[in-house]
């Protein structure tokens, strides 16, 4: 994959999620932990290499095979659609 970087953003129940998540994966704790607010779009924003970002759906897939809640199940179902954005530019 090439090494551009991608701008990702998730919310703060997301960051929540994804810190949890990934405690004992460095890397992506990394991703997670690089994420500066934006209080004006709500959100956290990251610049992340597209392996990261592939790593990250790969993770929240994982979660998402894990669970049996809807309400999480609807949460990981939003991360993926905003990773896809991230990865795909559209």
């Amino acid at each position: 994959m090439a090494k551009r970087n991608r701008l990702w953003g998730f919310d703060d129940a997301d960051r929540a999620l994804l810190a949890a998540a990934t405690v004992d994966l460095p890397a992506l704790r990394a991703v997670v932990a690089r994420a500066e607010p934006r209080p004006d779009l709500g959100l956290w924003l990251v610049k992340a290499s597209l392996r990261e970002l592939d790593d990250m759906y790969s993770l929240v897939g994982a979660l998402m095979d894990g669970t049996r809640s809807r309400r999480r199940l609807d949460q990981l179902d939003g991360l993926l659609a905003s990773l896809c954005t991230s990865i795909d530019r559209f």
